[in-house]
């Protein structure tokens, strides 16, 4: 009836608790396809152990080539009719894949779609799309899936292995996607498979653990990592321009973009620039001092930014969950800092946080500390409206 497919690289201190997670489904009818993606370390060996143990369990061993292509792999092999995917980092609730396959079961849906928790070693996060629990014609949601007009919200959230696919929708979808893409794998197969669906069930249950590995994007920056993104970018451009939605996916996909950049290759929006530097904030001069308040996906994407160039002071870095990140070798600080840096100190706060919400909260904190208003700069109204267009430059 499911198959499950798991690809694994590299990931032996972390897979037998995925593994025994999955093969305690409450749901009996599976199987498990672990992908083993010519890892190095011992993820091989327990691969084999689990398929000697347990008839569900089927193991494919193959050369490293990353995840999209171990997706494929294993979707060949599954004789599943629903497909869910688990990465061997993470493990999921006793109950998930009953929860998904019986939504999918009375509601005829072709896509099942829940939340998950995002754990660290100190913090546990619930994440959800914007949308409410429910049953939707796919043409209801289709102008907000990826961009709900809220900088940065997504409708139906991107985690592919927080939902379940009928795999005959999900075949030619997975097949096509670019092997060469390796950053929003899952943003490559979750809108276009949904653009081949009727309807949708989205619930409000949570059964799968993301886990946050030690170690952050400050210190594994990829120099290649711009140019993959735009395959990405380009990818999806090409399948939204076929759809007769074009004109709306293109318009959130404008939207993901930007958010992309930002979070991952923010020196791309300076390349023309000699005198200014962070354009999507209006411009810093350059030589100006700077404090950096959130150390998230964004904020980090802007401090190795900053600390590579010599002509940017960074004067300190902050955030509400310092000590989650000290223990993670970072250089962030509580905001109570603020309370004993001058104002003269500093030019610029700079607020590297992606979510329109979160920034409104943040600017009454700091205006409550008393910084100076004119010195906190977020990103300007003209760069996250949508007409500001970037795929052709992107793309």
């Amino acid at each position: 009836m499911i198959s499950i497919i798991v690809p694994v690289y590299n990931v032996g201190s972390y897979l037998p608790k995925c593994i025994d997670s999955i093969l305690k489904q409450t749901c009996g009818d599976f199987e498990l396809i672990l992908v083993d993606d010519g890892s190095t370390d011992d993820s091989p060996q327990i691969c084999d152990s689990y398929k000697e143990k347990d008839a569900r369990v089927v193991v494919i061993h193959k050369q490293n080539e990353g995840l999209v292509r171990a997706r494929k792999t294993g979707l060949q092999k599954a004789a599943g009719q629903y497909i869910c995917y688990v990465d061997g980092d993470d493990w999921i609730e006793a109950d998930m894949i009953e929860h998904l396959s019986e939504k999918m079961a009375e509601t005829g849906a072709d896509l099942a779609a829940s939340g998950l928790y995002c754990e660290s070693e100190d913090s546990v996060q619930k994440l959800h799309g914007k949308l409410e629990a429910g049953i939707y014609d796919t043409k209801e949601i289709l102008s907000i899936m990826l961009y709900t007009g809220e900088f940065y919200e997504f409708g139906v959230s991107q985690f592919a292995c927080t939902k379940l696919f009928r795999r005959d929708l999900l075949w030619d979808v997975q097949i096509q996607v670019d092997d060469r893409i390796n950053c929003g794998e899952d943003v490559a197969v979750t809108y276009p498979y949904i653009l081949r669906t009727q309807k949708i069930c989205i619930s409000d249950y949570i059964g799968y653990h993301y886990i946050q590995r030690a170690g952050s994007i400050v210190g594994c920056f990829d120099s290649d990592e711009y140019d993959r993104n735009k395959i990405l970018i380009a990818y999806l451009k090409n399948i939204f321009d076929r759809s007769a939605y074009a004109e709306c996916l293109l318009r959130q996909l404008n939207q993901y973009a930007k958010n992309l950049f930002l979070t991952r290759n923010i020196a791309c929006f300076d390349v023309l620039q000699k005198d200014e530097i962070l354009m999507p904030y209006g411009g810093i001069p350059v030589n100006a001092r700077i404090i950096l308040y959130g150390a998230g996906k964004m904020g980090q994407s802007l401090y190795r930014y900053l600390k590579g160039r010599d002509s940017i002071e960074v004067v300190d870095w902050l955030d509400k969950n310092s000590a989650v990140y000290q223990k993670k070798g970072m250089e962030v600080h509580c905001p109570d800092c603020l309370k004993k840096i001058q104002d003269k100190a500093y030019d610029f706060l700079l607020i590297a946080v992606n979510s329109q919400k979160a920034v409104k909260s943040i600017y009454c904190c700091l205006e409550e500390m008393g910084v100076n208003a004119e010195k906190i700069k977020w990103l300007r109204e003209e760069f996250i409206r949508e007409d500001y267009f970037i795929l052709d430059a992107f793309a």
